[in-house]
């Protein structure tokens, strides 16, 4: 098991611990240098800044006795907000109808961007209604997609 491996099952834990969900989890450690390590929790009902920092420091204190993180670095721990990213496929269907914006990793159709309503997802293959087309997209051909809310 590798150190973001370990990384990952130690703060699903925690979060499983503080009865929040991993939403995503973003590590980069880099030889020599600081390192982040992103967290991103939330809950059905929504979550607080009190759980937030509850599993904050839940994990640092893991991290800090297990020692595996060679490097100082810097744990951050946030709900995934309005304009949430989508780091699993099946996270997406509880936004069906919902905006949203795809950022590809290889152009369709020229565009390597595509924002629309999201109107269906079966498996890892998600449909977005552009208002002048449907277009169907694999997961994991992207390089990021997040929630669309306009003000």
């Amino acid at each position: 098991m590798n150190i973001e491996e370990k990384l990952k099952e130690i703060i699903q834990q925690q979060c499983l611990i503080n009865q929040v969900e991993l939403w995503g989890l973003e590590i980069s450690l880099p030889k020599g240098k600081k390192g982040i390590i992103r967290v991103y929790a939330d809950k059905k009902e929504g979550i607080n800044i009190d759980e937030l920092a509850k599993l904050s420091r839940d994990i640092e204190v893991v991290l800090d006795i297990e020692e595996m993180i060679p490097n100082s670095y810097v744990l951050e721990v946030s709900s995934p907000g309005l304009n949430r990213k989508f780091f699993k496929p099946e996270q997406l269907t509880q936004y069906l109808g919902q905006e949203i914006k795809v950022k590809l990793k290889t152009p369709l159709n020229k565009r390597k961007v595509i924002k629309g309503n999201l109107k269906e997802v079966k498996e890892n293959i998600f449909t977005i209604d552009t208002g002048k087309e449907n277009i169907e997209i694999d997961f994991f051909e992207t390089e990021k997609i997040n929630l669309e809310y306009k003000f």
